[in-house]
């Protein structure tokens, strides 16, 4: 079933009686959540439902979330369902529980699933595994039910072909009625300005209330205080409030329930949740229409956070405030959004072959299905025949012998005397670690590479920290520019590298570090298999000096801020602008990729190249397998420095390795400590066990802090 319906016509209600059916008839049922944000959001709902039905119907199921925040235990994976389970996952992190074939009767258990916004499987980054999930079920011998919802869903027909058959439910009225305005940035005032200016306005009529979606989770802190200072009473006894998946549940309830008595008329959100959060306001205002280092919002993205204006029998009145810098033409936006013009519906394969690269379309879901094969493998008319079941069809299925010609040339895949391919194991490794392909191709290459360069295996020995990250900021297609390259940058970085030689990452200061043709980076950047544009040889040189001075500066910034060091101090020491609205999403996207990393730092990935190539002796394969683990150690080691970025950081660490992982001192209790001005060691030790109980850290937690601080002055 396709259900296309503006935003409050009740598609979520008709998708979730979908999944009920199959969960009481025992079996599991799947909703798929574009974020992890909205993920959580649901989930909390669906608990509270749940204990409802049980009190009026007398039955219930098990809810669990798995976004890769909060993974299924091994147990879930049991077949039957144990008495009918829901699952809310994003695809992301349901595609990779299937790529493992151990879960393959698992698949079988599913009885319904529902796809939450599904016009982004025309999505060019979200799409394709969409789409791939949606196939992985249609090729099931007993598909499970499908559910396909969606306010902003261009081209019904085109959906309800590929899944015949297939029921349809349009509806085009939106009701209560939306106003849809854009307003301009002022001369000489910002983005907050134009908010606070509209809302003081707005927000005269005491009956309104106002939803205010930004892109950043920093932001919404930062500017409901703003907000609060500015419009006094007008905002509420309670004040301007926040409400973003970061915060715990009780935290949201409390936003949730001011806003709903009225005690709070802002709230701040996230652009996360704008396809989620279900607050009954009469206003929205959209404040960001560009996302630094990442995809700013389309149109239908903005329909869908305007849509959350008016609920129930009140209109709604929503804007968009565009700033000169957001390269939108007022009247052009004006006119889209009183159209309401959606974009076609069509598979975001063939927009990824149209816009080409250097990763071949739907390389990345051969890999997943090859995986999924184990080690039976297939051949190539049986991934072909998969595709086919696709909504790419046809044009899918002929890019296949172009992904598998990728995956061989990248040691990811071979195949076999009955030419049934198979993943080899640095693929198996980039499957279950859910790698980009490219990446892990790149980062393998480069270890293989000085493996084979370098028998004695010093530069494994002097391998740094710092030298992962150089390597996933060159590798990673979304790592920020936090700062043109100039010479200027590369004396900081020449600088920091002899101060901080601990630190200094061997790769810079073998092949990076040098002035203008004197810098050996393009050999780290060919071996990594990044390429770089440039005329001639000297240029291409100069241009992969400049990123891998690039890459350094990043690696080193984000070193400063793990130990420790403020945002702002940020900002001002190594001028860089918006610091903090950036950070948030490039620490996230690095600890997944060191976690990933860090599997493929395994002795059987090089094992072959070892003995074949390099015609290693066994002590020297034993002697790499000692390296690659210190190499391992270093990603969990920056994992944690990430995490915590604060100067308690490496000191809680220490405490968690001192109780053997078990301390229960987490991000949480760094935060409060910080909000309390306790940055040091001795600050922490002055506190001791009733100071810290007072600034709000939990008795069991207090008391193993103030252990570990007495136990380090002894």
């Amino acid at each position: 079933m396709v259900v296309a319906a503006p935003t409050n016509s009740g598609k979520s209600l008709v998708g979730l009686i979908g999944l009920l059916q199959a969960v009481h008839r025992g079996k599991r049922a799947i909703l798929l959540e574009p974020l992890r944000a909205l993920a959580r959001e649901k989930g909390e709902e669906i608990e509270r439902l749940a204990a409802d039905l049980k009190k009026s119907l007398g039955w219930t199921f098990n809810v669990k979330v798995t976004t890769g925040d909060y993974r299924l235990d091994d147990e879930s994976y049991a077949d039957p369902a144990p008495g009918g389970e829901l699952i809310i996952a994003t695809p992301e992190r349901l595609e990779a529980i299937l790529r493992n074939p151990d879960h393959a009767s698992w698949l079988d258990t599913i009885g319904a699933v529902c796809v939450d916004e599904a016009h982004l499987i025309s999505n060019p980054r979200r799409g394709p595994t969409l789409e791939y999930l949606i196939t992985s079920f249609l090729a099931l011998p007993a598909p499970p039910r499908l559910f396909l919802l969606s306010a902003t869903l261009g081209n019904v027909e085109a959906a309800k072909s590929w899944l015949e058959p297939c029921d349809v439910v349009q509806v085009s009225e939106r009701y209560p009625p939306l106003t849809k305005q854009v307003v301009e940035v002022g001369a000489g005032e910002t983005a907050d300005d134009a908010v606070t200016r509209w809302l003081r306005a707005v927000l005269q009529e005491q009956q309104h209330q106002a939803l205010v979606f930004v892109y950043q989770t920093a932001s919404t802190e930062k500017l409901a205080r703003q907000l609060t200072a500015s419009l006094g009473e007008s905002a509420g006894i309670a004040g301007a409030m926040v409400y973003h998946g970061k915060m715990s549940v009780a935290q949201r309830d409390l936003s949730r329930q001011a806003f709903l008595n009225r005690t709070c008329r802002v709230v701040v959100t996230t652009s996360a949740l704008a396809m989620g959060v279900n607050l009954p306001a009469t206003h929205v205002v959209v404040r960001d229409l560009t996302y630094p280092n990442a995809d700013s919002p389309e149109v239908g993205d903005l329909l869908q956070m305007m849509g959350r204006a008016g609920r129930g029998d009140q209109s709604g009145t929503a804007i968009a405030i565009c700033k000169p810098s957001d390269g939108w033409a007022v009247c052009e936006l004006q006119r889209m959004l009183d159209e309401e013009r959606l974009p076609e519906f069509r598979s975001a394969f063939a927009i990824c072959a149209e816009q080409g690269g250097d990763l071949p379309a739907g390389t990345t879901q051969v890999l997943s299905l090859l995986s999924r094969k184990s080690d039976a493998g297939a051949s190539r008319s049986d991934i072909e025949a998969f595709f086919l079941r696709s909504f790419g069809g046809q044009h899918l299925a002929a890019l296949t012998g172009e992904a598998l010609n990728w995956l061989e040339t990248r040691k990811l895949a071979y195949s076999d005397e009955r030419v049934h391919y198979k993943l080899t194991a640095l693929g198996r490794t980039t499957a279950l670690s859910v790698l980009p392909s490219a990446l892990a191709a790149g980062y393998a290459r480069l270890l293989r590479d000085l493996l084979e360069g370098d028998c004695e295996d010093h530069i494994l020995t002097n391998w740094k920290p710092l030298d992962h990250l150089i390597c996933l900021n060159l590798l990673y297609d979304r790592t920020p520019s936090l700062r043109p390259f100039s010479e200027a940058l590369a004396k900081f970085v020449d600088g920091w590298a002899e101060r901080n030689a601990q630190f200094a990452p061997h790769i810079f200061q073998k092949w990076v570090r040098g002035g203008k043709g004197y810098s050996s980076a393009h050999e780290i950047l060919g071996s990594l298999g990044v390429s770089v544009e440039g005329k001639s040889l000297d240029a291409r040189k100069e241009a992969a000096r400049k990123e891998a001075y690039k890459a350094t500066f990043l690696a080193i910034v984000l070193h400063e801020r793990s130990m420790g060091t403020s945002n702002d101090a940020i900002e001002k020491q190594y001028g860089i602008k918006n610091f903090e609205g950036i950070e948030e999403g490039w620490r996230d996207g690095l600890l997944w990729l060191l976690g990933g990393v860090s599997r493929m730092l395994d002795i059987k990935v090089f094992f072959y190249h070892l003995k074949e190539t390099c015609e290693a002796s066994p002590e020297r394969i034993q002697r790499v397998k000692r390296l690659l683990g210190k190499m391992r150690h270093e990603t969990f080691d920056m994992q944690e420095q990430i995490k915590y970025c604060s100067a308690l950081g490496p000191l809680l660490k220490q405490l968690k390795r001192s109780a053997g992982g078990r301390a229960g001192v987490g991000i949480q209790s760094i935060r409060k400590l910080e909000e309390a001005g306790v940055t040091s060691f001795s600050e922490l030790q002055k506190l001791g066990y009733e100071g810290l109980i007072a600034r709000g850290i939990r008795r069991d937690i207090a008391k193993r802090i103030a252990s570990f601080t007495r136990k380090r002055l002894m």
